[in-house]
């Protein structure tokens, strides 16, 4: 894999993206198990309760990733700050190694994160009470 080196202001910059789009995730996410909540109430049905744990397991695990994400997007921030405090000016100058795979990582659950909500509302579609 091929190391790259990037400003840190453009490092910053990702940083305040991911961190925007890791909170419209968490906050879909707490909408998606409201939502389950409510729809378990609508029917006791052995399956079709299965399915709501099951989704309600899966947003859970959703959840928890983002979390982490934000905490180490917090802990590169942190050592980006540092670099600031240290460097003062001379800091526009500098440049980093790549986010030790934190792109990779958050670009591989942004995809599985929009795969699972389109197998919601694929169910929610298909749910009739």
């Amino acid at each position: 894999m091929e190391t790259k080196t990037y400003s840190i202001h453009d490092l910053h910059f990702e940083h305040r993206l991911w961190k925007s789009e890791t909170k419209i995730v968490i906050g879909e996410l707490n909408i998606y198990l409201e939502w389950l909540s409510c729809m378990s109430q609508k029917s006791y049905d052995l399956e079709f309760q299965k399915k709501i744990d099951s989704f309600q397991n899966k947003f859970d695990i959703q959840r928890i990733h983002f979390d982490r994400f934000n905490d180490r997007i917090n802990a590169q921030d942190s050592y980006i700050e540092s670099l600031e405090r240290e460097l003062g000016n001379e800091i526009a100058t500098k440049t980093l190694t790549d986010h030790t795979n934190l792109r990779a990582d958050i670009t591989l659950a942004v995809t599985i994160y929009k795969e699972l909500k389109e197998e919601y509302k694929n169910f929610c579609k298909s749910v009739k009470f």
